[in-house]
């Protein structure tokens, strides 16, 4: 089983040092650069514990060009800390470069796979299944590109497994309840999803132990209708210790965004989260509910984020993992969590694929209680030429993903954008710089500010005024602006495929 991990790390190293570009792992790693540089430069207090994101500047704020922001505009901690916290230690330890940023949430990305593993063994499934199941969750698209990010479900899957573990013995060790207490508190500190999945898993261990204590007593003449009776039979020093570190974990993720934030800004950006209204500068619009559930299809079925095969089995795998009295539970946690990211939070998963990343959790328990279900059909003279040809459907979907179109649109050619950013980010134009202009189709352009430590703006006809020759503009190709000269393009300070980088003297020829 740890050969699946070491052969996900084999594909994911050539990209430790993969330019951040116009992607979620530019956006997402280009953030974590500007919070780690920011924590050593500025120090723990000015930064606002690694929360400032200088020298950009959130365009929800209207900061005008060419004027200091407001703290608030150039802090950013709208979601739990342990990937920032990873990143700046990271970069203590190993320096201020893309690998420092990426080898952490490779590791833990990696150890996801190691995690479910160990969540459907503690469900009592066979160990063939179980790595079937894992295997086609790892060559998916989604976790070829996004698990690798370092966000959403790697340590609930992680304490999900050791509360499974801890449900099949009557007396855990110390250490066992310490290492659960230590997963729920990174768990808490890792992702929204974790946080409510921690509060499943806490009601899984109090109600199985609740059961146990009744079944154990079986005819005692002392009633279990006293609430305090059913709280003390249901809790156990599992609990305890879960609820402790749940409660740390929570805790220091409500200190960290308080802090930095503040409680009005957060209330605004849920508010926001929960509408069905996206702006996009000066446009906005507002989805329906069939709308917003053809785009999160079209994103499933997008290249190989969800492969053809898989697509047919989600259903019956969802069915399989809730039918499984072994995996009901855990199915049905991780699937709550996962419906309740894309449907309560819709606004965020009409603009972010990686909003349904989490819906894989489920989709691979029950996968693997499919299976095993269909393992135990099969006749032994079946089992193994089936075993092989599955998992020689897992090997080429796993290369077609690494190799192929999925690669190229989610990973490639929008790094070729970081390619440019880096050749120009030691010349003279970018010293001479006060700030940077994007063009149409670069939303988010954090990136930008991680490599020429300058301020973006998004450049509209309207903003051409603001704009002095000294600035740099960054542009695609296939999305020029009509305002931009018919030359504007000839003579880019650096370009690789569709991204130029100009002086902004080349829009006033």
């Amino acid at each position: 089983m740890a050969l699946l991990p070491l052969a996900v790390l084999a594909l994911w190293l050539p990209d430790l040092d993969l330019p951040l570009g116009n992607s979620d792992d530019g956006r997402l790693v280009a953030f974590s650069g500007l919070h780690a540089r920011n924590f050593w430069e500025m120090g723990p207090v000015e930064s606002r514990l690694g929360a400032r994101v200088d020298p950009y500047v959130r365009p929800e704020f209207d900061v005008a060009p060419r004027t200091d922001p407001p703290v608030e505009a150039v802090t950013y901690a709208h979601h739990p800390p342990l990937k920032e916290f990873l990143s700046i230690g990271s970069a203590g330890l190993l320096g201020e470069n893309l690998p420092a940023l990426r080898v952490p949430i490779f590791l833990l990305g990696a150890a996801t796979l190691m995690f479910m593993a160990s969540l459907l063994r503690a469900c009592d499934l066979r160990w063939g299944p179980i790595m079937l199941a894992v295997g086609a969750m790892a060559c998916t698209g989604f976790f070829y590109v996004y698990g690798r990010l370092g966000v959403s479900f790697s340590l609930l899957v992680a304490s999900a497994a050791s509360v499974a573990w801890l449900l099949k013995s009557e007396r855990p060790s110390r250490t066992a309840l310490l290492g659960t207490g230590v997963l729920a508190a990174l768990a808490a500190m890792q992702s929204w999803i974790a946080l409510a999945g921690l509060g499943l898993l806490a009601v899984w261990l109090f109600a199985s132990h609740l059961q146990r204590s009744s079944d154990s007593r079986s005819g005692s003449a002392r009633p279990l209708s006293a609430a305090w009776g059913r709280v003390r039979d249901g809790w156990s020093p599992a609990l305890t210790a879960f609820t402790v570190g749940a409660a740390v974990g929570a805790t220091i993720t409500a200190a960290w965004m308080l802090y930095a934030t503040g409680f009005t800004e957060l209330s605004e950006q849920v508010g926001v989260r929960v509408g069905n209204q996206v702006t996009s500068g000066e446009q906005s619009i507002r989805f329906t509910f069939g709308e917003f559930l053809s785009r999160q299809w079209r994103f499933a079925t997008e290249e190989l984020l969800v492969p053809p095969w898989l697509r047919l089995l989600l259903i019956p795998a969802l069915l399989a993992g809730s039918i499984d009295r072994r995996t009901r539970v855990p199915t049905a946690i991780t699937l709550t969590v996962a419906a309740a990211l894309t449907f309560g939070v819709q606004q965020g998963a009409w603009i972010h694929r990686l909003w349904n990343f989490p819906w894989l959790v489920p989709v691979t328990i029950g996968l693997a209680a499919l299976l095993d279900g269909v393992r135990r059909k099969l006749p032994g003279c079946v089992r193994g030429a089936a075993t092989v040809a599955a998992g020689a459907v897992l090997a080429i979907t796993m290369f077609a993903v690494a190799t192929g179109s999925t690669r190229d649109r989610y990973i490639t050619n929008p790094a070729h954008l970081g390619e440019a950013l880096e050749q120009v980010a030691i010349s003279p134009e970018v010293a001479r710089a006060e700030l940077t202009w994007t063009g149409p189709g670069l939303p988010a352009p954090r990136w930008v500010s991680y490599y020429l430590d300058t301020p973006v703006w998004e450049l509209d006809e309207s903003r051409l005024e603001e704009i002095d020759d000294s600035d740099i503009v960054v542009v695609r190709a296939s999305r020029v602006p009509d305002f931009f000269p018919a030359d504007a393009l000839t003579d880019p300070l650096a370009s690789i495929g569709d991204f130029h980088v100009i002086s902004a003297a080349s829009l006033s020829q």
